[in-house]
């Protein structure tokens, strides 16, 4: 139970820092260990296995970069839907001028769609950490130039996998708070009329 409310607190945390980073960017933020996994030494690798880790190593750093735009695009569509219920609670919240319990509920609500819309914006905006080979750091390298390109590969695909994973985690916690924000607004309305 203890392991799973320290989970719950961490991703709440990197959920938060990710949000704080809208107002204070420049900030390294916090990922989650997804891919925990160290790679092997390949240096007596043959050519042609040098050329196999290459070739995945190239289709991983594409995978990982065509996942996050996509995942940008939900979070673009999240960050738009919100926005709109965000509006009409606030003007609901406005031309009602609810009392008691639903102004509670309704004013949490606007709370928890702001916060689910800053994670929102943070899927968006926020810097990814998605390493890529340079090709003229690649040019300095000393031959067999395979051997450094598929070093090169294994060990930079862990950071692009949690960049990632910690991404779907914000977005999919935004996608809760927008929802946790929407139900109070519309209880709130509920119970209003």
């Amino acid at each position: 139970m203890r392991v799973r409310l320290r989970e719950f607190a961490h991703s709440q945390f990197v959920f938060l820092a990710h949000v704080v980073s809208l107002i204070l960017p420049g900030r390294q933020l916090p990922l989650f260990d997804a891919d925990q996994l160290i790679p092997s030494d390949v240096s007596h690798w043959d050519t042609d296995e040098l050329t196999i880790l290459i070739e995945e190593g190239r289709r991983q750093s594409d995978r990982q970069h065509t996942d996050l735009q996509a995942l940008r695009g939900r979070a673009q569509w999240l960050f738009t839907v919100a926005v709109t219920a965000l509006a009409a609670l606030c003007t609901g919240l406005v031309s009602t001028k609810p009392n008691g319990l639903p102004a509670v509920l309704w004013v949490a609500g606007v709370i928890a769609l702001v916060y689910g819309i800053g994670g929102a914006a943070s899927v968006m905006v926020a810097r990814a950490d998605l390493r890529s080979i340079h090709t003229a750091v690649l040019s300095s390298q000393r031959q067999p130039v395979n051997l450094a390109l598929a070093q090169a590969y294994a060990r930079m695909m862990s950071e692009g996998e949690n960049t990632f994973a910690t991404r779907l985690t914000v977005f999919r916690q935004s996608v809760v708070w927008c929802l946790c924000g929407g139900y109070g607004g519309l209880l709130a309305a509920l119970m209003g009329t």
